[in-house]
Formats: structure tokens, C-alpha cells, sequence
């Protein structure tokens, strides 16, 4: 090939996008602008929303700890999202004023630790009741029958009746065993029986997502920006070949 057709192919493309600099700040802008602002759009939801995560503790009763069965609850409330964790229930509560989401929150997260607390009490108290029955008359009841029938032991007894009693107790020390156990195992319930309470309670912004789509449509800018000028280059050279 000779010197003087030589052609830098890729200086000539630099070369022609440098003459068009303006076109790289232009074009990102105005698709920064179109995408942000569509995505703005898009995604726009209302101005504020509001979060509030209650524990549960030691409540496992299906119709408040199963997400179905508290949504039930709340039937009434608009824009409201439930999320059911480990021991933990998120509301997820959307308004146009921080004031009406953080009212609309404090009732919806008191109105369900009240129905947990409610639970929560019951049970304690039933197992209170349980308990003190088996410590206070149960099991002195049974220690007491042990008692008499060992002192029967000492009498005079056939031998049938001394098997029958020696049966019995048996048969009764094994149900004093069960009644500790069970007692035992109540006692450390009730320890670590946990409350149910309200974790967190917060109102925020929505995200807008502007910024994100702002960030895409710069990118796409500059992708758009050098495939056009290639473009306008190629159609260029093609009418100046096909002048001459």
C-alpha cells in the first residue's frame, strides 16, 4: 500500500468525535433527564412510609402469628404490608403525611400487642395455676400416699396384699416423678416465658429512585452518544465517496 492512502481509521474517528464534543454532554443529559424522570414516575409512590417490627415473645398461637390471620385483622387499612419473621412481625404502612403514617402505625402495632399481650397473660396465668396446683396439692398429695402405704407396708399383709401394695406404690412414685418433671419443666417456662412489646416504630421518605435511573441514563448517553457519531462519521464518508 502506499504511503499516501494510508488511512488511520481510528485517529480519524477520535478526530471527529473531538470536533463533536458537545454532542457528549448533550445527549447523557437529556437521556439522564428522560430516564430519571421516567423512572421517577414509574416507581413513585407515596411521599412517606412507616415501619413498625413488634416481637412476639413467647406467643405461638396461629391466629396472631401467622401472616394471613393478621392481615385478616386488618382488612380495613389501605396500603398497608404485613412480613412475618422468627418471633418478630413488621407492619409496613404507606401515606401522604408523616403525621397520618405515624398514627395510622401506633394504632395498627396497638391493636396487635394488645390481641398479643391479651394471649400472653392468659397463658401465663393458666400456666400459673397449673403450676401452683402441682406444687401445692398434687404433688404433697402423692408424697402423702407414698407415705401411708409404706407405713401399711409394715403391717400384717398377705402376701397379695403386700404385692398389690407394693404395686401401688410404685405405680404412685412413678406419677410423683412425672408431676416434678412437669413442674419442674413449667417453672422454667414461666422464667423464660418472653413479653411481647413493640421493637421500633419510624416514619421515612419514600425512595424515589431518581437518582438510580439518572445513573443508568447517563451511562445510556454516552453508549448513545458515541454509536450516533460513528453513525453521522459512516453516513458522512458514504455521500462524500459517492459525490466524488
Amino acid at each position: 500500500m502506499r504511503e499516501e492512502n494510508k488511512r488511520f481509521v481510528l485517529y480519524e474517528y477520535l478526530m471527529y468525535f473531538w470536533k463533536r464534543k458537545h454532542y457528549f454532554l448533550i445527549v447523557p443529559i437529556i437521556t439522564m433527564l428522560l430516564v430519571g424522570g421516567a423512572v421517577y414516575f414509574l416507581k413513585k409512590d407515596m411521599p412517606y412510609t412507616g415501619q413498625a417490627v413488634v416481637y412476639t415473645g413467647g406467643v405461638t398461637s396461629p391466629d396472631l402469628t401467622r401472616e394471613n390471620n393478621i392481615a385478616a385483622k386488618f382488612a380495613d387499612e389501605e396500603d398497608l404490608e404485613i412480613f412475618v419473621s422468627s418471633k418478630q412481625v413488621k407492619f409496613t404502612k404507606k401515606g401522604n403525611s408523616a403525621k397520618e403514617v405515624e398514627g395510622d402505625l401506633k394504632n395498627i402495632s396497638k391493636k396487635y400487642i394488645n390481641e398479643l399481650s391479651a394471649n400472653y397473660n392468659l397463658r401465663k396465668e393458666a400456666s400459673e395455676v397449673y403450676l401452683n396446683s402441682l406444687e401445692k396439692q398434687r404433688i404433697p398429695t402423692l408424697e402423702n400416699a407414698i407415705e401411708v402405704y409404706k407405713e401399711e407396708l409394715d403391717k400384717g399383709l398377705t402376701p397379695t396384699q403386700y404385692g398389690d401394695l407394693t404395686d401401688l406404690i410404685a405405680e404412685t412414685q412413678k406419677e410423683l416423678s412425672e408431676a416434678e418433671v412437669t413442674a419442674h419443666r413449667m417453672r422454667g417456662d414461666l422464667t423464660f416465658f418472653e413479653e411481647p412489646k413493640v421493637l421500633s416504630e419510624h416514619v421515612t421518605q419514600s425512595k424515589s429512585y431518581f437518582k438510580e435511573g439518572a445513573a443508568i441514563g447517563l451511562i445510556l448517553g454516552l453508549v448513545l452518544t458515541v454509536l450516533l457519531l460513528a453513525l453521522m462519521k459512516y453516513l458522512s464518508e458514504g455521500r462524500r465517496y459517492y459525490n466524488d
